[in-house]
């Protein structure tokens, strides 16, 4: 965190150095409206209130930020680099940290469950573009026949990806279970026909699909 920097008489003095550069109100108003948080590791934390934050994009074009760090950089000796979070103190920039480290933390594990389900997830997500394709080929979707022909055509396709998608990850039902629930949803939201409906339409017709095949 903050070591033996005085950030607000730090910030002060940055202040007074951009009003000596050529004028731009927006950026001292920005600047003026900013309070220094935390000098952390090599980073100099400013927050704005929740009704300034349009003012960040003033301190943090490629240009202004360059101008700041700079400025910071004479000041005090060292580079840091520049974050401007929505915040008021230290803790603010504690609880801000702690919710991107969470952000990261999901972005991992998405990431691993991708790489762990790619086959089965690359089967679904076929689907989910196939269903698309077939809705915006499908003609007078105001008529009430052609969204039951649309359904009558996306079954098969449904079957089949689900087939694929078991024969890949046998053991995910979990995962089968979302994504083929997320299909009926979709279906339901292309032909106007309740996802219960839809659904049941979908049993059916695997039912009879598994006559056939037997």
């Amino acid at each position: 965190m903050s070591d033996d920097l005085d950030l607000v008489a730090l910030w002060q003095k940055v202040n007074v150095e951009l009003h000596k550069g050529d004028i731009d109100r927006s950026l001292w108003e920005a600047a003026q409206a900013a309070v220094p948080l935390a000098a952390d590791e090599d980073t100099l934390v400013l927050g704005l209130k929740p009704g300034e934050m349009r003012l960040s994009g003033y301190l943090t074009t490629p240009s202004k930020r360059t101008q700041i760090v700079a400025i910071v950089q004479r000041l005090c000796g060292r580079r840091l680099d520049l974050q401007v979070i929505e915040g008021q103190s230290a803790d603010d920039w504690e609880k801000y940290k702690q919710r991107h480290e969470a952000q990261a933390d999901q972005t991992l594990e998405r990431a691993h469950f991708r790489t762990e389900h790619k086959g089965a997830l690359a089967v679904w997500e076929g689907l989910a573009a196939d269903l698309h394709r077939l809705f915006t080929e499908t003609q007078q979707r105001r008529f009430a026949e052609q969204l039951a022909r649309l359904l009558i055509r996306a079954l098969p396709l449904l079957a089949e990806a689900e087939e694929k998608a078991r024969e890949a990850e046998p053991e995910a039902e979990q995962l089968h279970f979302t994504h083929l629930n997320r299909s009926f949803d979709k279906l339901s939201t292309y032909t106007d026909i309740p996802a219960p409906i839809v659904a049941l339409e979908y049993m059916r017709y695997r039912s009879s699909r598994q006559k056939r095949q037997g």
